[in-house]
């Protein structure tokens, strides 16, 4: 008979065609904080998964080495926080059949991703594999994991969490203003290489990435990899090379004196720096609909976090927005959701999402809301119904929505910069050859080119998103954090006195 703490513990299901090996290193390794559940096939193992739902248990993992895809189907259909892997025996990813199965499997979302089954006891690699499901399914359930990227802004709550909020006594080499993946990557290079290193981030470490469920095509995240663990390792990664924080904290204000800068901190503090590097960054862009106002927080969102998206369950949900992110917001709700549906203002997603993100989400179920707007929306105490209206024809429609996550474009954080730095009408910050094209000498009047990443107030550099012209990509921003250090060493040693 199974004791009540026995009860309590996770289940490890598999569905395998020949159980003994990974059984054994499973009970093994992890079997005093999970239950490791044999099934006899898909069928039973199907019905141990509704027999799960139906009394509580909770499921962290699912393995399988089928192709039939109802047990990973139905596992997300009742379970939608369980983790689904394939097993595969060593070396079968070289034939068609194998290989072809998993991909597909992956394609459909049906699976999160594959392991290879153990060879020897034991192994590492394999049990490597099985962690990295485990910790997905902790993150995606835990409510008490420290996570630099919380969305809330209070300094209270940053303090509770370990993170620093305050500002250094004394000047630095290089402060870093935002905390995404270029302004994290600025700060491990900065810090690495000897600079005294301080970042000033407004609101959540991680940036825009840090919402993102899973990025998928982030290099050497061959499993994929959530813009919260990115953001994670990389403060961590910065910290250790002795990167200083102040979190919650917002920069309002910029002067130069005596070959440096001195930014304003609200409320009310300065801190100086030699160099500057702007990876501010950018805010999603508000829907300007008085309608919706009373709603935001409760059943209206800006970008989705996971708490959110888990309180989404058999609800019917709308997302808007056309690009990457709205794109994982509805991949990551359609794990939930009864329903969950696009809406978009061109003819389709080709020009605005990746190819791998729109086959994910046709598999998923997820329905696009063509040529269309978002014009209103109802209801009594949460949004109840949003009025859409088709940009082609001016016809309207009202379609009930339980919730409305808007993704919409983005405005850089760039207003409390002062004069001399060149933006253009939308604000982002112009930088390298684009200075002299479009503001002449008088925007550059000094005797060398300006840097590649460097505005038009020498010594203030432009990293990620908030630069006129960047990729919006995590990768290039990464990029871009890394390889303007090098232009702040140069600057560094031009102002300053030698020793």
């Amino acid at each position: 008979m199974i004791s009540t703490e026995q009860h309590r513990r996770p289940i490890v299901l598999l569905a395998l065609e020949s159980p003994g090996e990974v059984a054994t290193e499973l009970e093994r390794r992890f079997g005093a904080d999970y239950r490791i559940v044999v099934s006899s096939g898909v069928e039973d193992a199907v019905g141990r998964v509704l027999d799960a739902k139906r009394v509580g248990d909770e499921i962290a993992l699912v393995l399988g080495d089928t192709d039939d895809p109802r047990l990973y189907v139905e596992t997300r259909r009742s379970h939608p926080d369980t983790r689904r892997g394939f097993v595969l025996e060593w070396g079968a990813w070289s034939t068609q059949q194998t290989s072809s199965a998993v991909l597909s499997l992956m394609a459909a979302n049906h699976i999160d991703y594959y392991v290879v089954s153990p060879r020897v006891s034991p192994d590492e690699s394999f049990h490597r594999g099985i962690t990295d499901f485990l910790r997905d399914y902790q993150r995606a359930t835990a409510s008490d994991v420290l996570d630099v990227t919380m969305t809330s802004g209070s300094v209270e709550l940053a303090r509770r969490h370990g993170l620093s909020t305050e500002l250094p006594e004394s000047g630095v080499d290089v402060a870093i203003v935002g905390a995404g993946p270029a302004g994290l990557a600025a700060a491990v290079y900065a810090a690495s290489e000897g600079l005294d290193t301080l970042v000033i981030e407004r609101h959540a470490v991680g940036g825009q990435a840090g919402s993102s469920s899973l990025i998928r095509n982030y290099l050497g995240f061959s499993r994929g990899v959530s813009g919260a663990e990115l953001a994670e390792r990389a403060y961590q990664q910065a910290w250790v090379f002795g990167a200083r924080f102040a979190v919650t904290r917002e920069a309002v204000g910029a002067t130069t004196a005596d070959g440096g800068f001195v930014l304003e901190v609200a409320p009310g503090e300065l801190v100086t720096a030699g160099a500057v590097v702007l990876a501010a960054g950018v805010s999603y862009r508000r829907l300007a609909l008085p309608q919706l106002a009373g709603f935001l927080g409760t059943s209206v969102f800006y970008g989705v976090s996971a708490a959110e998206a888990r309180a989404q369950s058999g609800r019917i949900v709308y997302v808007v927005g056309g690009g990457n992110s709205a794109g994982q917001a509805a991949l990551h709700l359609a794990r939930y959701a009864a329903s969950v549906s696009l809406v978009v203002r061109g003819a389709g997603l080709a020009d605005s999402m990746s190819r791998y993100l729109i086959d994910e989400l046709a598999a998923a179920g997820v329905g696009i809301v063509a040529e269309a707007k978002v014009v209103g929306g109802s209801g009594a105490t949460t949004l109840e119904s949003i009025t859409l209206r088709d940009r082609v024809t001016g016809r309207e429609s009202h379609v009930r929505c339980d919730a409305l996550f808007i993704t919409i474009g983005a405005a850089p954080h760039t207003d409390w910069l002062p004069p001399e730095v060149l933006r253009d009408r939308w604000g982002y910050v112009l930088t390298g050859a684009d200075i002299v094209a479009e503001g002449g000498r008088r925007a550059w009047p000094h005797e060398r080119d300006p840097g590649a990443l460097e505005t038009s107030l020498p010594g203030l550099f432009a990293v990620g998103d908030v630069r006129r012209g960047s990729v919006k990509r995590v990768a290039s921003a990464v990029g871009e954090g890394s390889v303007v250090v090098s232009a702040v060493h140069q600057h560094l040693a031009a102002t300053r006195a030698p020793l």
